[in-house]
């Protein structure tokens, strides 16, 4: 008996080892997809996955040919991946090096960060309107925006670094900053497409254009500051805030970075996202009658 209580309790012990070894494994895969997720390299993911899939079918349904051809493939793809994606992979390593990113994992977020980035960005956002200086500034929240077409900075967010990016005299001033958590990813970053919305006032130019239609395709949010008129605007999932003071924007900021109750400030851009689509409907329905009347 005791020999079979010896077999029990290896196999029991190989058992719980090998479920913790996939564990480990699993959570990693997992995390490193929410690293990846938004930016190219996810895309990338998704295309190796149709890679390996064709490969396997092509094996199974005997083309020999296109099998050769993707086996051979196979040899210099793990060395032109990392030569291709060389900074995402500097990036997910940075990563995980923090603390932040196991504190997420294992545990509640600390916020103290992003509070401290958000009061930083508040207050340079303040100062810039007052001095009339243009600025758009983009904060990711899960999608990735940021994708190397501008100057990598990788710095912490402090008021007087963003002021002196926006300041006219600046090699940087034009075009957005990124940011990610509490870091300035980029700076002079330009997008490459503009909202065509209709119902944007034409008091908004290229700058305003250019951060409403980086929200319509991702869940960033943007801060706008006009060199014309002093005005801080705020936009999110496509609609817009005109006219933000400080605490508002603190507020907001608060309400989609850490997820703080603020129904008053979320209650405003619903109903500016509810205004946009009303105005649309009503536009759209205003078209097909004089279609009809025609």
């Amino acid at each position: 008996m005791s020999d079979w209580l010896r077999i029990a309790e290896h196999i029991a012990a190989r058992w719980a080892i090998l479920a913790i070894d996939t564990l480990l494994v699993a959570f990693l895969i997992y995390r490193l997809l929410l690293l990846a997720k938004g930016t190219r390299a996810y895309q990338v993911l998704i295309g190796l996955l149709v890679f390996v899939l064709a490969l396997y079918l092509s094996d199974a349904l005997g083309l020999e040919t296109i099998h050769w051809l993707l086996d051979r493939m196979t040899t210099l793809g793990p060395v032109a991946l990392v030569i291709l994606f060389f900074p995402e992979l500097r990036r997910v390593l940075e990563t995980i090096g923090r603390v932040e990113f196991w504190r997420s994992s294992f545990g509640a977020a600390n916020t103290e960060p992003i509070q401290r980035a958000i009061n930083e960005v508040v207050s340079a956002v303040q100062q810039m309107a007052r001095d009339r200086i243009g600025a758009l500034i983009v904060w990711e929240r899960k999608d990735r925006v940021a994708e190397g077409n501008g100057i990598e900075l990788q710095a912490e967010i402090t008021s007087p670094l963003l002021r002196t990016i926006f300041y006219p005299g600046s090699p940087l001033h034009d075009g957005a900053v990124i940011l990610r958590n509490a870091e300035i990813v980029e700076a002079a970053v330009y997008f490459p497409e503009i909202s065509q919305n209709p119902d944007i006032p034409s008091s908004m130019h290229t700058r305003h254009r250019a951060g409403i239609g980086i929200t319509e395709n991702s869940d960033c949010i943007s801060i706008i500051v006009s060199e014309e008129t002093g005005q801080i605007t705020v936009a999110v999932d496509g609609a817009w805030t005109q006219n933000v003071d400080a605490d508002h924007l603190r507020r907001l900021l608060s309400d989609l970075l850490t997820g703080e109750a603020r129904p008053r400030i979320l209650e405003r851009m619903g109903v500016t996202l509810s205004n946009v689509r009303k105005s649309r409907a009503e536009r759209h329905a205003n078209k097909r009658t004089e279609e009809k009347t025609a």
